[in-house]
């Protein structure tokens, strides 16, 4: 039963992630000389979700199914390491070292930070509800 709630969450965040990135791209990626702006804020929304969602399972025990589909399942699909890895190494190879430095940096340290913003919030939540 573990691996249905998985496959559910990762169907929905893939096609999420998609959608998103796909649209985001469409609006800006010509603004900005190409960078891959979606996976990058894919990436950044994954990483304040997990966060999130880790602070929260933390303080409210959330079952191991609603782990399952959201962490493993969702955001596992939702993340995209390996368009942003490939969106890298594109741009390394067409000879664009500027952006795909700014690729690398972007992507781990706002990550990073946001994993820590969410990991917050939901502690501030929780004092405020409680």
């Amino acid at each position: 039963m573990s691996y249905l709630f998985v496959m559910l969450g990762g169907g929905l965040g893939a096609l999420g992630r998609y959608a998103v990135s796909r649209t985001i791209d469409k609006m800006f990626s010509a603004k900005l000389g190409g960078f891959p702006i979606g996976t990058l804020v894919v990436n950044a929304a994954g990483a304040l979700l997990i966060g999130f969602l880790f602070g929260l399972f933390e303080t409210y025990t959330a079952s191991a199914k609603a782990r399952l589909f959201a962490i493993t399942g969702f955001l596992g699909g939702w993340t995209t390491f390996s368009t942003y890895s490939l969106d890298t190494a594109r741009l390394f190879s067409s000879g664009n070292l500027k952006q795909a430095l700014l690729n690398i940096v972007l992507n781990n340290a706002v990550c990073i930070i946001l994993v820590l913003a969410g990991i917050n919030i939901s502690k501030i939540l929780n004092r405020v509800v409680q």
